[in-house]
């Protein structure tokens, strides 16, 4: 029911009451008509100012779905009212174009899955690269490139957005990302990402009178850092501050890089976590807990990672642009560092979001001139604003880079140029799983690196979707 009907409804309501009143007057003293009566009127005013006043947040959360662009999201509120920003811009250009925001807040995936399975899904859909090559193969996601030039609403994919974020969502037949102006399908018009960096707390490397990292630094320089940061600072015997928090796999992918060493090769099809080089970017990663005692194993760290970071416990985290929001609101004194180089070279992860539309939508239209709109320079400032991740749009980095002066979040921009894709595949949550498994035996010292290597190249459930190395390659590294 549109909110139109709703002020009108609240006249309506209020003209009946005036009329009730007036009925009653007739049989009830002056005195008493007249204080239903004032008392009446005030209801039917305060009810009408109220539904007017509401009437598009009403429009917003309970529009009817066959009236309205269905937008679907994810994130954090703050991320919420950025979306709320988007939509008013859009709602301001496209009057005539109700939009109805669906913020999921958990198990996202999950949700437009079964929505995709009833046909009942948004007409347009906020998606992350990794899942998009097992989304795209249930045909229920519109290719893009015939709407890219649509007149008036023309999208230059290659020229005027970052290069990763374009091959993100490009893919080939096999549904794998497709680098290049002529290659592959467009499922999803990028509209944020971000590459890892190291985030550091200046304040810590004050304390320890220890020079903030440079433009460009190397693993040695970096663990002499690493050393240099990490103290007992009241003598009792205990750490009270590290130099890093130990990642995960994925957030390890830069300095797996960096290493030389990567998962998969470029089809995606094959197995190359094998050899001196992973061997030797896995130990790296297990002697900082366990042999340089610079990063905290997980008894000694009590809170979680972002408290540590914040009283300065921890000096340094890997992560992207969407970590800086809450520390400039907690006003953390932090800036962003580049990955150091390694005998790889100087590399780091890189991941976007994109906006996909639903093949089944009966509001293409509204759906296409939507995504036009949120990749457009109006709303990437918006979105550069919010700090939330790097814009899509070249052309707003600018905005990214002024938001806030004291951090450089330029590095941000200056590491695309570098950045390298995650392993992206369909096989993506299995393959992670069995990864995670075996490197959290690493991290609590239960394994050595070159046991993990060998159980995930042995591994039966990788075996069945990636082509692993030889028994005699195994033997012979």
């Amino acid at each position: 029911m549109p909110g139109w009907v709703f002020s009108e409804l609240g006249l309506w309501l209020g003209a009946t009451a005036l009329a009730a009143v007036a009925a009653a007057a007739s049989r009830l003293d002056a005195f008493r008509a007249a204080r239903a009566l004032g008392l009446a009127a005030f209801a039917a005013f305060a009810l009408g100012a109220a539904l007017w006043m509401f009437r598009d947040t009403y429009a917003y959360y309970f529009a009817h779905k066959e009236e309205c662009l269905r937008l679907s999201y994810w994130g954090s509120y703050r991320e919420h009212e950025m979306w709320k920003e988007i939509i008013a811009a859009f709602r301001k250009l496209n009057p005539n174009i109700p939009v109805k925001g669906e913020y999921i807040t958990d198990r996202y995936e999950e949700k437009i899955q079964q929505l995709l399975l009833a046909n009942d899904a948004p007409d347009v859909m906020l998606f992350q690269d990794e899942p998009l090559p097992r989304f795209v193969s249930s045909g229920k996601f519109l290719p893009l490139d015939d709407l890219c030039r649509t007149p008036g609403l023309e999208v230059d994919l290659d020229r005027d957005y970052w290069d990763t974020a374009v091959a993100s969502f490009r893919l080939d037949s096999a549904l794998r990302q497709a680098p290049g102006a002529s290659d592959g399908t467009t499922y999803g018009i990028p509209i944020w990402g971000g590459d890892c960096l190291l985030i550091y707390n200046r304040a810590a490397f004050r304390q320890a009178g220890v020079p903030e990292p440079p433009e460009r630094w190397t693993l040695d320089e970096f663990l002499a850092t690493c050393k240099a940061l990490t103290a007992d600072t009241d003598g009792d015997g205990r750490m009270d501050r590290f130099a890093f928090d130990i990642p995960g796999w994925v957030y390890w992918l830069p300095f797996t890089y960096a290493f030389g060493a990567d998962y998969l090769d470029a089809s995606r099809k094959r197995w190359t976590l094998w050899g001196p080089e992973a061997e030797a970017a896995y130990q790296f990663w297990q002697d900082l807990r366990y042999k340089h005692h610079v990063a905290p194993q997980r008894a000694e760290l009590t809170e979680g990672g972002n408290v540590a970071f914040m009283t300065g416990r921890v000096a340094m985290f890997v992560s992207g642009p969407w970590a800086m929001p809450p520390l400039l609101e907690a006003g953390v004194d932090f800036d962003v560092a580049p990955i150091p180089s390694g005998p790889g070279g100087l590399a780091t992860r890189v991941t976007w979001d994109s906006l996909v539309m639903f093949a089944g939508s009966r509001k293409k239209d509204w759906a296409w001139r939507f995504i036009h709109f949120a990749t457009s320079l109006p709303a990437q400032e918006i979105v550069a604003r919010f700090q939330r991740s790097v814009p899509a749009l070249k052309a707003a980095k600018d905005a990214f880079i002024a938001v806030n002066p004291r951090v450089r979040a330029r590095r941000f921009i200056d590491a695309l140029a570098y950045a390298r894709f995650q392993p992206i595949t369909e096989h993506w949550m299995l393959m992670s799983r069995e990864i995670s498994s075996e490197t959290d035996m690493m991290l609590d010292n239960r394994r050595t690196p070159a046991e993990v290597l060998r159980r995930l190249a042995a591994n039966p459930h990788l075996a069945k979707c990636f082509t692993m190395p030889q028994e005699s390659v195994m033997r012979n590294p």
